[in-house]
């Protein structure tokens, strides 16, 4: 019997973020460029932040390897936690001085005290990279953040103060409640189904991914910045990064030598929207700027990744349909 209506558009949302899930990691710096071109967008973009965050936070628990959790996989993800969330920040603070970053080095610190990013988990999934481990450190990292970033910054921004109860609630709403419905998620389709789904899951999550670009096309327009201030802040996010991928290869090396790759990701790649939230109204200028910055980095390094895995005809179809989605939304 012939399939219904709404059956076949069940079958051609399903196929068509499937496709954005392999090739459209590359879209959210197209979406930002169109944000910033069409003010309309981004403010929608920008109401729909929280939203998604969940579905990004639900997606990248979706896509992760289920069974269960084995005793030998907690040290690297301990290891790996513990360099993320205080090891990180240190070694960024001593580059940033040795450099004199002065007015962007403090927050610099923030930025590379954060968990790995969504983005980071969805790459690793693309690549075919193993992804528990990396979810496993991410979650570690944002539940032990109230206590951890509030530290970092009472130690290294005079006079900043960083509320943890505050943070505690926003990981609460926006990381323990996501994550505990992808995993409810998966438990109800089961393992073959939760495969099958792999792909368009993660298609769902690139989506989130291009409404929280938005958001921040929203707002960093009206950043007041200077070259040089840019170009600290740039150059600061860039060291931030290669800290934390050596970091996470030596972690490989210690403790597990198959996750090189995987941790690499990792630490290069952190979720700085989150603790971007907790410092609104704290930061003077030059921080927002970097938390900003470091929020869009984590959202263009994935995509930079993800246009290594497509060909070129793939990825313009995937384009298309990030746009048309976006525009629908």
């Amino acid at each position: 019997m012939p399939a219904t209506q709404p059956l076949r558009m069940k079958l051609v949302l399903i196929r068509g973020l499937g496709q954005l899930g392999d090739f459209g990691l590359f879209a959210p710096p197209v979406i930002f460029l169109l944000g910033l071109l069409v003010a309309p967008l981004a403010l929608l973009g920008q109401a729909m932040l929280i939203p998604c965050v969940i579905i990004l936070q639900a997606m990248s628990v979706g896509v992760a390897e289920p069974g269960r959790i084995h005793a030998r996989e907690w040290p690297p993800v301990l290891l790996l936690a513990g360099c993320n969330l205080l090891l990180s920040p240190l070694l960024v603070h001593g580059l940033a001085l040795a450099l004199g970053l002065d007015e962007a080095s403090g927050w610099l610190v923030l930025v590379a005290a954060c968990p790995a990013s969504g983005g980071a988990v969805l790459v690793a999934s693309l690549l075919r990279l193993p992804v528990r481990p990396l979810l496993l450190t991410q979650l570690l990292c944002f539940f032990a953040l109230p206590i951890t970033a509030p530290l970092v910054a009472a130690l290294m921004l005079d006079g900043t103060v960083i509320d943890p109860l505050a943070l505690l609630w926003r990981v609460m709403l926006m990381v323990a409640l996501p994550a505990l419905l992808g995993h409810l998620l998966c438990r109800v389709m089961g393992e073959r189904r939760r495969a099958a789904m792999a792909r368009p899951m993660r298609g769902l999550g690139v989506l989130a991914l291009c409404g929280i670009t938005l958001s921040i096309a929203a707002g960093l327009p009206r950043l007041a910045m200077t070259p040089a201030l840019l170009g600290d802040a740039l150059l600061g996010l860039v060291l931030a990064s290669l800290v934390g991928v050596a970091l996470g290869v030596v972690v490989a090396g210690v403790a597990a030598r198959g996750l090189a790759a995987s941790f690499a990701l990792g630490g290069a790649v952190r979720n700085v929207s989150l603790l971007w939230s907790a410092t609104i109204g704290l930061a003077p200028p030059e921080g927002e700027l970097v938390m900003m910055l470091g929020t869009l980095w984590t959202l263009l390094l994935p995509a930079l990744l993800g246009m290594l895995h497509g060909r070129p005809w793939e990825m313009a179809r995937a384009l298309a349909l990030a746009l048309a989605a976006v525009i629908l939304l």
